[in-house]
């Protein structure tokens, strides 16, 4: 008789190590059905021990120790991935279970006892003893900042090698389009041994993908989402971290995981080679290069190469040709204002008779981001979460409403100011609907393709848009940072209309994020890039435009440890929403709960910058711990018994 623990794989903050007896031999790492009060749900193995060996633990136990359930499968996780993810969890003040549950696919954990594995396929004991010896040094994690077209070659030489050795590679990134250009710049020659997994695809799919990678005897490589961090092979010698500086690799639901770090750590423990890979890397990458932390993959690139001319055009000026001068810049007059430059519209004329391409990008979907009182200078704002709503144009019946996109709630855009009632609201910014009005109206026979979450709500309609722009000679592509993440290709022409907006946003990756888009789209461009804004002085234009990385990341980081942001320090935001009194009272009493583990009046409290749907409020807590204070066990520890509807993100993406 075996005394059995097990960690549960929900989503359970502070349900951890779980206790059952069985008659059966079964391996740490198997996959189990135990009975948890009334249902049966589904856990990890962690220990395995004779009854006899436990029987005073057993007779001092306050609860009935219970028959283990169903084995799915035996031996399913490494010991190595289950350490990693104790690691993990402690970061992020969570369960293991809830750590292993998000870092596997749920199609994987459904079906588990339907996998059958070869020979070649990871069993936790077979992949520990390869292992065993195996921890990875500090010179292992490489950096590699350059162009996508140079990284991708890097990767297939890479490849190449691998193959060469017997081993097979791993590639990692943030969104399917990710996956999907990296595949199609790789596959070329290797078509039979590169296999992509995400949680698109449907059941049979994945299991059929995850099988037919355990089978292969020839090294393969593979691309995929964080949700299959850990994979079916024992012959991975090396895993890439692509598009390391993207956006989408924080989970969107507790435990708030940031997929590049998870991957990191449990490849780290793994004894695997780590690549972190960009156009330009995050700041906090950087710094680790810098601090010899990590060490240089390839010759480092502080400056992005392009060949397309590169025009930064000042909106505010009267005449826009294209032209920097000294000359003082007037106020925008509203009657004045342009969408387009005439530096731009001379671009679009040309586009359509050459018939090349043109890529328009702007921050924001709609006609306008802020409408505004003319009078008393009130923004116009939900009625329902105050965040500030965006002007749409309806298709339907062509009349203009106001729409937040915080909460989803719409209504008439023709009112009053509900400050001063006053008549004079004002339009102000850009969004992707404008920008095609705009064109329309100068234009009218150009081909035109929108690419945002108003148009193109799932992928296969941005797919089907894609296609169209590329399809059409002379066309127009208008799209949102959504358009931008799924070209791949080059475009003739690429323009910012305008991304001032995100400027006004109180987070401080606001700039890194801009410098990426400006990066990335750059990168695009074969003939012109244009870039309009009405706020020529701020510093990230002057670099973007440039391609000057080193002095970009240079200035910021200065301006990081001015204010002790990250890399500087770790980020604890703990946030709820409901009744103002209610979260305020809740808030401190949080305040007392964590104040033997933080310095006197770390826990900076503040009303969050858009409130909850439903006229609820929102707070946020936020303290910043030295990355080598974390984690404290006891802070930890009183994070996890916090109750579920209170959210903890551990270095969030934004603070908002």
């Amino acid at each position: 008789m075996k005394l059995i623990t097990v960690i549960p794989l929900t989503n359970t903050r502070n349900l951890d190590e779980l206790s059952y007896f069985t008659a059966s031999d079964i391996d740490i790492g198997a996959i189990v059905s135990v009975p948890v009060r009334a249902r049966d749900i589904t856990a990890i193995v962690i220990g395995a021990k004779p009854v006899e060996d436990a029987k005073s633990a057993i007779r001092s136990a306050d609860f009935v120790i219970r028959k283990l359930g169903k084995v799915k499968t035996n031996s399913f996780f490494p010991v190595t991935f289950i350490l990693a993810a104790k690691g993990l969890a402690d970061h992020y003040a969570t369960s293991v279970g809830n750590i292993i549950r998000t870092l596997t696919s749920k199609n994987v954990l459904d079906n588990i006892q339907k996998i059958k594995f070869p020979n070649l396929a990871v069993s936790g004991a077979r992949y520990d003893n390869q292992n065993q010896n195996k921890e990875v040094r500090m010179d292992e994690t490489y950096a590699v900042q350059g162009d996508d077209n140079d990284r991708m070659s890097a990767w297939r030489s890479l490849i190449r090698q691998e193959f060469a050795q017997k081993r097979s590679v791993a590639i990692y990134a943030p969104t399917l389009e990710d996956i999907r250009n990296i595949h199609a710049s790789l596959a070329k020659g290797i078509e039979e041994y590169i296999f992509i997994l995400n949680g698109n695809l449907t059941s049979k799919k994945i299991l059929e993908t995850w099988e037919a990678i355990a089978k292969a005897e020839h090294p393969i490589v593979i691309v995929a989402t964080g949700s299959f961090a850990y994979l079916p092979r024992i012959d991975i010698d090396t895993v890439i971290i692509e598009r390391e500086n993207g956006r989408g690799w924080i989970t969107r639901n507790n435990p708030y995981m940031d997929m590049r770090l998870a991957i990191e750590k449990i490849s780290r423990k793994m004894g695997l080679k780590v690549y972190l890979a960009d156009c330009l890397l995050r700041l906090e990458t950087l710094h680790r290069v810098e601090n010899h932390e990590i060490a240089e993959g390839s010759p480092f690139k502080w400056r992005s190469i392009s060949t397309a001319k590169d025009e930064l055009i000042d909106m505010r000026t009267p005449i826009h040709d294209g032209t920097l001068t000294p000359a003082s810049k007037p106020h925008i007059n509203k009657k004045n204002f342009r969408v387009l430059s005439e530096r731009l519209e001379e671009i679009i004329r040309q586009s359509r008779e050459d018939n090349s391409h043109i890529f328009i990008m702007t921050a924001r979907r709609g006609l306008s981001s802020l409408t505004v009182c003319d009078d008393c200078e009130t923004i116009v704002s939900c009625k329902d979460c105050t965040a500030p709503v965006v002007l749409h144009a309806s298709k339907e019946t062509g009349r203009n409403f106001f729409m937040c996109h915080n909460c989803g709630s719409r209504r008439n855009a023709e009112e009053l100011c509900m400050n001063c009632g006053g008549w004079r609201l004002t339009p102000l910014g850009i969004g992707t609907e404008r920008v095609v009005e705009e064109i329309r109206s100068k234009f009218k026979e150009a081909e035109i393709v929108s690419i945002d979450s108003d148009n193109t709500k799932t992928e296969k309609q941005i797919q089907i848009a894609l296609k169209k722009f590329r399809d059409k000679p002379g066309s127009i592509l208008v799209g949102t940072e959504m358009a931008m993440m799924h070209i791949s290709l080059p475009v003739e022409h690429v323009a910012i209309a305008s991304i001032d907006s995100l400027l006004a946003l109180p987070d401080f990756r606001i700039q890194e994020r801009m410098m990426y888009a400006l990066t990335r789209l750059r990168n695009l461009a074969e003939r012109t890039f244009i870039v309009q804004t009405r706020r020529i002085e701020e510093g990230v234009f002057s670099y973007g435009m440039k391609g000057n990385l080193g002095d970009f990341y240079r200035n910021m980081i200065k301006e990081r440890k001015q204010f002790s942001y990250p890399p500087f320090s770790l980020l604890l935001k703990i946030s709820m929403e409901g009744k103002k009194e209610e979260i305020a009272k809740e808030m401190a009493n949080i305040r007392t709960l964590i104040a033997p583990d933080i310095a006197p009046n770390e826990l900076d409290i503040f009303p969050a910058f858009t409130s909850a749907a439903n006229g609820k409020s929102a707070i946020h807590g936020l303290v910043k711990i030295p990355a080598t204070r974390w984690p404290k066990k006891e802070l930890v520890e009183k994070l996890r018994i916090l109750p579920p509807h209170i959210s903890v993100k551990i270095d969030p993406e934004s603070l908002l």
